[in-house]
């Protein structure tokens, strides 16, 4: 099964349904320090993993995952902290492009492909899909509460590619 992030949401009172808090929505654009923060407080592992925010865009999020915590018995970086690592990366693009959202995003599906070895730190960046994908999620959004995106997170260890994730992300409405 798909790893799921979600954030902490708090009960409305009176209503029974659960609203994000308002706080989760991200402002027009954030610097890599307030990404960081915002991922550290808010999904806890990015810093237990010691997750850092190289850069951060509507167009482009990179990610760099540091070797030592996240090392496995092989002195190479641990497939699972790959695999969250690139979920977060491409959790955070979609988190600066809907931000009506107000951080309610799910990770629908996703696989990744271990191409070699991750001796050293580990740099993951996603790209931006075309402004039409990002529309037709927004345009679902709107039509039915949910819109679906499509996201390739690349990581490159030593400049060598070591990892090749993709994955399907929930946008709900907040």
């Amino acid at each position: 099964t798909a790893p799921t992030l979600t954030l902490p949401c708090k009960r409305e009172r009176g209503r029974g349904s659960l609203k994000t808090q308002s706080s989760l929505k991200p402002p027009n654009t954030m610097t890599p320090h307030q990404l960081q923060d915002f991922l550290h407080r808010h999904i806890p592992a990015c810093a237990a993993l010691g997750i850092r925010v190289v850069s951060c865009s509507r167009s482009r999020v990179e990610l760099l995952l540091p070797h030592a915590p996240n090392r496995n018995h092989k002195n190479t970086v641990f497939g699972g902290s790959t695999a969250l690592g690139a979920t977060v990366c491409g959790w955070a693009l979609v988190h600066l492009n809907c931000p009506e959202a107000a951080g309610n995003i799910v990770i629908q599906s996703s696989e990744i492909r271990y191409t070699a070895p991750a001796h050293g730190d580990l740099l993951l960046s996603v790209r931006s899909p075309d402004a039409a994908e990002w529309a037709h999620c927004r345009e679902m959004l709107a039509r039915r509460g949910k819109g679906k995106i499509n996201l390739a997170v690349s990581g490159f260890s030593d400049g060598v590619l070591a990892a090749e994730w993709a994955g399907r992300y929930v946008v709900l409405a907040a």
